[in-house]
């Protein structure tokens, strides 16, 4: 009997060891792996040209790629990722605002510039009465879109002291231009149908648009609209983030922004 209990002993601190050895195991595996989340261009792409890079700091690199704004935020709050690049600093804050998330910027990337693109007209200036101009529905860069008409192009007049103005909000509007709010994906899909459009930067790559062939006029780009690497706000400086930032940030990463998107995207570090 005390033979069998000594063996039994054995066996389940033998069961222990296994079982503690196989979780640091699993744990130290999880702990090189760093999980990022973004549309696909350009922050996929971005990602999948940099695995090596990353992989030369001593992590792998897990890409999860989102076709809706709305998610990567939510997944970065909840834990599911390490970090997102897909969004300028106002849409952000309009996030943590509303959602409460604990996020910060982590470094500013590139420029993704609003720009007008058309099949029909050549100039902003031909626009008239009638036409149809599309534009992004989600509050961000809907308003920014709004708020570039009126200020830039001087097209429109908007309400007073509305932070996140949308067509309802159009008080004056000489041309008498039909403004159409659209979902920022479907923009391109759009322009054979409307006078011009105001589309997202990755959704132009993606359609293969070229900002100085087919853009009609591009904003001033003044760093309001940069687009940032975020992390949940606790985990800024640690050393995931930090490597992250690093590759990002290398001449490498900025080469690579420069040689592909046709001017849609322009790096800022």
């Amino acid at each position: 009997m005390k033979k069998s209990r000594k063996i039994l002993s054995i066996l389940l601190c033998l069961l222990a060891v296994l079982s503690f050895t196989v979780g640091c195991s699993k744990s130290d595996a999880e702990d090189k792996v760093i999980k990022v989340g973004a549309t696909q261009v350009p922050g996929g792409d971005l990602f999948e040209y940099l695995k090596d890079d990353i992989k030369k700091e001593g992590y792998d690199l897990e890409i999860t790629i989102f076709d809706d704004y709305n998610l990567p935020n939510e997944a970065l709050d909840n834990g599911e990722i390490d970090a997102n690049l897909f969004q300028h600093k106002p849409y952000l804050d309009k996030a943590i605002s509303e959602k409460g998330y604990k996020l910060s910027p982590v470094v500013g990337l590139y420029e993704s510039p609003l720009y007008v693109y058309s099949y029909k007209i050549k100039s902003i200036d031909d626009l008239k009465a009638g036409d149809k101009f599309a534009l992004p529905d989600d509050p961000t860069n809907g308003s920014r879109a709004l708020k570039y008409l009126q200020d830039e192009l001087k097209l429109i007049k908007l309400k007073d002291g509305v932070d996140n103005p949308g067509v309802k909000d159009i008080v004056e509007n000489p041309k008498k231009i039909e403004f159409i709010e659209a979902n920022a994906a479907q923009l391109p899909s759009l322009l054979n149908d409307v006078t011009c459009a105001f589309i997202n930067g990755n959704y132009a790559v993606a359609a293969n648009l070229d900002a100085n062939k087919d853009s009609i006029y591009c904003p001033k780009i003044d760093g309001t609209y940069t687009n940032i690497l975020v992390s949940r706000t606790d985990d800024v400086d640690s050393e995931k983030i930090q490597v992250l930032k690093k590759v990002l940030t290398s001449e490498k990463s900025k080469k690579f922004l420069e040689e592909n998107y046709k001017g849609v995207i322009v790096p800022v570090f």
